[in-house]
């Protein structure tokens, strides 16, 4: 077991034999590493993390909640199985310091890092899964982000609605949303803004506010609710 291993399961408080090591080295190796090592990276482990974390993220939050509606719930798991809290949390407990990237990474942006941060608490997730079973795996994720998910129930973690939409249109639609401005107005110490948010030129939200960012965010708001109804 190499030293790596090791850490990762000194990080999640893990004291049994490990059947197969060999997916917690994985787990932690980006491809731009595994294409100049010749080894595997995280990315098979990652997709099966993704679907375990959002996995329990929703049983939980439909335990712990019993009065929160359907649409709500998936904000919940939006937000507590985003980019930005996945990889706040990867930071958190260390896991962050143990990933191994190429050398044509050595110059990323934080945004990039965060993106790979979060893969990261995913495929070792998966990998925890296939080591040890779902209700290991189940507890480890709880203790991590349970804290994230009453905090986003009550209010307590800001909802961003364009990184989660964000999020959303690139995996359902392989796509980024598009923001434009379609309306400024007033003097100009009190100016108005009214975004349109558009996939692939289609129209699925409006927003005004008083700045830019705010009238993005309430049409990225408009936008998400309106693809996870449907």
């Amino acid at each position: 077991m190499t030293d790596t291993v090791k850490e990762i399961l000194g990080i999640l408080n893990i004291e049994k034999t490990v059947p197969f090591p060999e997916y917690f080295s994985c787990a932690v190796t980006h491809s731009s590493y595994a294409n100049e090592n010749g080894t595997d990276s995280y990315e098979r482990l990652e997709f099966l993390g993704d679907a375990i974390v959002g996995l329990v993220i929703a049983h939980k939050t439909f335990e712990f909640f019993k009065n929160i509606r359907e649409g709500e719930m998936a904000k919940i798991k939006a937000v507590v199985g985003s980019e930005k809290v996945l990889a706040d949390v990867s930071k958190q407990i260390g896991l962050a310091n143990l990933v191994l990237v190429g050398k044509s990474l050595s110059s990323a942006s934080r945004d990039e890092l965060d993106s790979i941060y979060a893969d990261t608490f995913e495929s070792t997730m998966a990998a925890v899964f296939l080591n040890f079973g779902f209700e290991m795996t189940e507890k480890i994720i709880s203790n991590l982000l349970m804290d994230k998910i009453i905090d986003v129930a009550q209010k307590k973690l800001f909802f961003d609605y364009k990184t989660v939409l964000q999020e959303y249109t690139q995996n359902k639609f392989a796509a980024l949303p598009e923001y434009i401005l379609i309306e400024e107005s007033g003097p100009a110490h009190k100016r108005n803004y009214v975004f349109e948010v558009r996939i692939n030129g289609e129209f699925y939200g409006q927003g005004r506010g008083k700045s830019k960012k705010e009238a993005e965010q309430l049409a990225a708001k408009m936008a998400y609710e309106r693809l996870i109804v449907n």
